[in-house]
């Protein structure tokens, strides 16, 4: 790829828009790995939300991105493995979301975006009780069906990784498709195991700033009153998991706000699809992270037989009175599998 100017960040856009569309996917990793490494955050921060399309695609429009979820390492073992080393958590797109971070830039995602039960909380002007969500809603001239949320670029990154699993896409024709091959499995499942290990430490960031360090996001002061469940908030993070110490003052707060980040979008992307009356149970500051499970188990049963029966959860009613209609799908039931494993 030739050598692109550093003084016209648009024109850095329009670039890249015109030459990727001829390339390889590995072609593609090596052009943009090269661009992150060869431009400051100022000039990469246009690039950042085309670049989140470019991979992921739109949630409901024609884009399908790089179709990870269709990329088998069999089936093309040169583009598969490009695409898993860009994507690592230590790869390229990583150091990207690192760089962005280190500035404090935020991106808009739509709540339309968001599962059924979330985004009809928050269009009510119920807040959840989720840190995710808090002085993160922003509220256009043109009403409340067009809120957003304003996330800082690991949000904003993690949440179009998640979105990618429940958006509607196709496997090619004449294809053989495993789940557990693709690369969006193999992605996933390395973010899992560096920011949710099973066994010893959350390691610290390769990328760091000019303080030696990512640090966490700065708290914002919401504008508009939202009504919230109150409460501490309970983490759902394994208590033996540890964090490597640095150079702060705080070293736990530098490291886990990445891997608290990362599950819960997870969880509020893949999980939060039953109603809104139980949505809004779930919660409760009252509720334990255990009911939160029970009920995700109860649905992934459902979801593996043949039929849907009004069989009773204990607790909360029959099954049909709370379940948005939405069927997951085999391949999002194993991810959802492969995420409580780490929990």
């Amino acid at each position: 790829m030739s050598a692109l100017p550093l003084q016209q960040p648009s024109y850095l856009l329009a670039t890249l828009k015109a030459d990727i569309v001829s390339k390889t996917l590995i072609q593609r990793c090596l052009d943009l790995s090269k661009v992150i490494e060869d431009y400051s955050a100022k000039e990469l921060h246009f690039v950042f939300p085309w670049l989140m399309e470019t991979v992921f695609g739109t949630h409901d429009g024609p884009a399908v991105g790089w179709n990870l979820r269709y990329l088998q390492g069999r089936n093309n073992p040169t583009d598969f493995t490009a695409v898993v080393e860009f994507l690592d958590p230590s790869g390229p797109m990583m150091k990207l979301v690192y760089k962005l971070q280190a500035e404090d830039y935020k991106y808009e995602f739509p709540i339309s975006y968001l599962p059924g039960p979330v985004k009809a909380s928050l269009q009510e002007g119920v807040l959840p009780d989720f840190p995710l969500y808090h002085n993160k809603l922003q509220f256009p001239l043109s009403g409340v069906t067009s809120l957003s949320l304003s996330l800082n670029p690991f949000e904003y990154y993690f949440f179009n990784l998640a979105m990618h699993l429940t958006a509607p896409r196709s496997c090619p024709l004449g294809h053989l498709f495993s789940t557990s091959d693709s690369a969006y499995f193999v992605v996933v499942d390395r973010y899992l195991q560096y920011f949710l290990p099973v066994e010893g430490n959350v390691p610290p960031s390769p990328f760091v700033n000019a303080c030696g360090t990512v640090s966490p996001p700065t708290p914002r002061v919401q504008n508009v009153p939202f009504t919230s469940y109150g409460g501490p908030h309970t983490s759902l993070l394994k208590r033996h998991i540890s964090h490597q110490p640095s150079a702060t003052t705080d070293p736990a707060a530098q490291e886990i706000w990445r891997s608290e980040t990362l599950l819960q979008i997870f969880i509020e992307m893949w999980l939060h699809h039953y109603s809104l009356e139980l949505y809004q149970k779930m919660q409760s500051p009252h509720i334990k992270p255990g009911p939160q499970l029970e009920v995700l188990q109860y649905r992934l049963g459902i979801c593996s037989t043949q039929y849907s029966t009004a069989s009773p959860l204990p607790g909360y009613g029959t099954f049909h009175t709370y379940q948005e209609h939405f069927a997951p799908t085999e391949e999002h039931v194993l991810m959802v599998r492969l995420l409580i494993k780490h929990l």
